[in-house]
């Protein structure tokens, strides 16, 4: 007996992309603060066989619960905190942290920082540029 099956596919591209082969790791530094992409590569350096026990929770949600809404969107953290004056205050503590927002508008990939930054560097405003990371405000004075 022939059996006619119908199922919608999932077309639903995750926002960490299981395989980046031949691409470089983006980065952005400002202020000594090191920006990234999220990806499965990151993740692998906490344990590449166990890294969804190993990496930290909040990325481990992203990494299998997060889905592609718009096109280039990329989930930008912060890969660690190099110490020095322009940064006191600023603690390792931020590290693993996802960047939601630079001086008030979220970011959507790693080139979106850069392009607030210059901006407002380029601007009169305050003299700061602020940083969002999960509900937490970092300001940076402009250099």
């Amino acid at each position: 007996q022939e059996l006619t099956l119908t199922s919608p596919l999932d077309n639903n591209q995750t926002l960490v992309p299981l395989h980046s082969h031949d691409k470089h790791p983006e980065y952005l530094i400002y202020a000594g603060i090191v920006f990234t992409v999220l990806s499965r590569f990151y993740l692998y350096g906490f344990n590449k066989r166990e890294w969804h026990r190993k990496a930290p929770t909040n990325l481990i949600n992203l990494a299998l619960h997060s889905h592609l809404q718009e096109l280039n969107q990329q989930i930008v953290i912060i890969n660690q905190i190099l110490l020095d004056d322009v940064n006191h205050g600023i603690s390792s503590d931020f590290a693993n942290s996802v960047l939601e927002t630079v001086n008030g508008i979220k970011i959507q990939n790693i080139k979106h920082p850069a392009e607030l930054i210059d901006k407002i560097s380029n601007n009169e405003d305050d003299g700061y540029n602020r940083f969002e990371i999960e509900n937490q405000k970092i300001y940076s004075d402009i250099m």
